[in-house]
């Protein structure tokens, strides 16, 4: 777990750059002398996050700017160390992996919140292959991406782990940078219906023409479904078999 956030979490939530358009959540005005970030301020930032809890979590980033913490060290010497402290409990066995995944995506919101987003991607296809892995919006059970992502980058390709909770954040994601696949887990049925309009809105605003979208997860793992049905290329059942309809494809 602490190798695939030090590898993939912890560089997406730090590779990001302001937009000069955004708009950031406002900060107290005079702020005072910066204040390094504590220990304690780190462990309960992770805590309210694997808790879920937004109103807390905000307090206390609005605090820790209000003592002069700049939005630049609020990803580097809080939201990093946090996203590290969380994988070291998940390996400690005092932090259940759902806990973890949802204060990941907890941090990811803020991230957005701040006014940042990835811009600094690939533009146009390269000699390494790469591939975006994500849940559909509605569901954090992201074990299973995670062991797809060790046997695609074994395998040689750049993995994108995108934790965005949401449709437009995902599509925003593609539009950013260059994939050559998108790969996406389904956890429950609730999450079919929407599953086409997801897949034509990620397709229609990706910077690769066409990027073929594979399909696995819980949801297909009882019943056989067709990918055309929702406007993907594949639906796979494990690891192995993402990765080797996935060198298909992007060969093809």
């Amino acid at each position: 777990m602490r190798d695939v956030l030090e590898l993939h979490v912890i560089p997406r939530l730090l590779q990001v750059t302001r937009p000069a358009a955004a708009t950031a959540t406002p900060e107290l005005a005079i702020p005072r002398p910066a204040a390094p970030v504590s220990d304690a301020d780190i462990e309960d930032f992770a805590r309210l996050c694997a808790a879920g809890d937004r109103t807390a979590r905000e307090a206390l980033v609005r605090r820790l700017q209000y003592e002069g913490l700049q939005p630049e060290s609020v990803l580097v010497d809080l939201v990093a160390p946090a996203a590290r402290h969380l994988g070291q409990r998940w390996e400690d066995d005092t932090l259940d992996f759902a806990s973890v995944t949802l204060g990941l995506v907890q941090m990811h919101e803020l991230v957005h919140a701040l006014g940042y987003g990835v811009h600094d991607g690939p533009q146009a296809s390269g000699a390494v292959r790469r591939v975006m892995l994500a849940c559909a919006p509605g569901s954090q059970h992201m074990l299973g991406l995670f062991i797809v992502s060790e046997f695609f980058r074994k395998a040689g390709w750049e993995v994108v782990l995108e934790v965005s909770p949401t449709r437009d954040e995902l599509c925003r994601a593609v539009a950013n940078e260059w994939f050559d696949l998108v790969g996406l887990s389904v956890a429950i049925d609730a999450q079919l219906a929407d599953l086409p309009a997801l897949i034509g809105g990620l397709r229609a605003a990706s910077r690769s023409p066409g990027v073929p979208v594979l399909l696995g997860g819980p949801a297909f793992l009882t019943r056989d479904l067709l990918a055309e049905s929702f406007g993907a290329q594949s639906i796979c059942r494990d690891a192995r078999e993402s990765l080797g309809v996935a060198n298909a494809l992007v060969a093809r």
